[in-house]
This record gives structure tokens, C-alpha cells and sequence, in this order.
């Protein structure tokens, strides 16, 4: 099974990250939609283990009503229903990465990150692999738009080919990338539309953007990696390594 063609393969060696406009269609993105703001507006009563997290409303700007509650992000939002963990094993966003990554696939872990009106993003430039080592640099994100994403409007930016460099230096033992060791005139916003997918390298450098407009704008982030790259971070995620390909072929688990 192919998703992506040998240009969109070759790009992503060549950068660390892919964006897929349309990925979803109209029909798909308006049920995503609708699901979506059910999980961020109904959060009493939720599996234990989805961790919501809020934000308090920020002067001068109103709380967006498809997000009433400013919920800021979620952790395990896989867990929520049926809709939610077909989500993440579709199987195009799969076969997307049998041919990024090879023919053995497992998850990684799922989360969410909104940027309600007023959002700052106080996390600088930095790379995934810090939180996510694995015995081989072998994951990547998969980050689903719900909403159009512009500059000061949520869009994440990168630094491209910054996953061919390795690990980058830190600031004594945070992952806080060293101001010395970036080049902010390197980087490349990705503005994303409602439906579109990046995929990005867990060694890429990359920051997320702010949110100045009266809108929020949400993400769904389902993370993926090789079945080789054995975890050393103690992932203790929901559905942390299922398989979901084996010998480049898909196993089977819709509900």
C-alpha cells in the first residue's frame, strides 16, 4: 500500500518533513469536526486517562464557542471512542509511513494541542527526540489541521534538513535548544488548511506558532516509529507499540 508518491519521499529524506494539503476531504474533515468539538466540550465523565488541559482566557479576546472550555491539549484522546482510534490507525496515514519508514510499523502515542484566541507558545525551537528517545531515531508525527493555519495563527514552522544534523546542543540539561545553535533565517511555515497532514521528523527543529486571531485552532498529533526502534523513555501512552504494519502490509484493526 502506497500513499505517497516518490517526490513526497524524497522530500521528506531530504527535509525531515512532508505537509500533505487535503489529506482529508471535505465529508471526512466536517465529522472530524463535529467529533472533535464533542471531545473538547464534553469532557465530564471521559476515560481516566484522557488528560485534558485548560487555558485561562486571555484579555482581549473571546472564548471561541466551538471550543468553550479553552481546552489547551489532551493526552490519549485514542482512548475517547471508536471514532478516535480508527483515527489513528487509518490506514492512509499508515501507508504514509511504510513508505517513509519501511514495511514494520508500531504507534507511538497520541495527543492533542490547541491554540485558542490569545494563545503564546512559550516552548522555543527544539527537537522531539529529547522526550521520545528510542535506540534508533526511527519516529515521526503525523499532525492533522482542523482549522486553516497561518502566521500568528497556529502554523508550526521548521528548520529544514535539521534531522540530517543529529541531536542538537541544549542549555545545561533541559531540551532548550541553544540560540546559538539555530538559524531562524533557515526556517519554513508551514501553512496548513483544514484537512491537511504534516509529517514531521523527530530530530527536525521546530517550534509552534502563536495565536493572535479570534479563532482557535486545533491539532490532533499521532506519533508513529518503526518496530525497531525500541523505546528508552518509558512510554507509558495508550496503545504505546501496537503493530500496525508488518512486511509493508496493514493489520487489521478498525473497530
Amino acid at each position: 500500500m502506497h500513499t505517497l508518491t516518490t517526490e513526497q519521499k524524497q522530500f521528506f529524506d531530504e527535509n525531515g518533513y512532508v505537509h500533505l494539503p487535503g489529506f482529508y476531504d471535505v465529508d471526512e474533515m466536517a465529522q472530524m469536526r463535529d467529533q472533535f468539538h464533542d471531545l473538547i466540550s464534553n469532557t465530564d465523565g471521559r476515560h481516566a486517562a484522557l488528560r485534558y488541559s485548560f487555558m485561562d482566557p486571555v484579555e482581549g479576546y473571546e472564548i471561541d464557542p466551538y471550543n468553550p472550555k479553552n481546552v489547551r491539549g489532551i493526552m490519549d484522546q485514542t482512548l475517547a471512542n471508536d471514532y478516535w482510534y480508527n483515527q489513528f490507525v487509518e490506514p492512509r496515514i499508515v501507508g504514509a509511513f511504510i513508505d517513509l519508514f519501511g514495511p514494520n510499523i508500531d504507534f507511538h502515542n497520541g495527543k492533542v494541542r490547541n491554540n485558542p484566541p490569545g494563545f503564546t507558545n512559550d516552548q522555543s525551537w527544539h527537537q522531539d527526540w529529547p522526550y521520545e528517545r528510542h535506540s534508533l531515531p526511527e519516529l515521526a508525527a503525523a499532525i492533522t489541521y482542523l482549522e486553516e493555519n497561518g502566521t500568528d495563527a497556529g502554523a508550526t514552522s521548521v528548520i529544514p534538513g535539521s534531522h540530517l544534523k543529529g541531536e542538537y546542543p541544549t542549555v545545561d540539561s533541559s531540551h532548550t535548544l541553544r540560540e546559538d545553535a539555530i538559524d531562524e533565517s533557515e526556517a519554513v511555515t508551514v501553512e496548513a488548511q483544514c484537512g491537511d497532514v504534516l509529517i514531521i521528523h523527530v530530530l527536525v527543529v521546530h517550534t509552534a506558532g502563536h495565536n493572535y486571531t479570534s479563532t482557535s485552532r486545533h491539532k490532533i498529533i499521532n506519533e508513529y516509529k518503526t518496530q525497531a526502534a525500541v523505546d528508552q523513555w518509558g512510554n507509558k501512552c495508550a496503545f504505546a507499540g501496537l503493530p500496525l504494519a508488518r512486511h509493508g502490509k496493514i493489520v487489521t484493526h478498525p473497530v
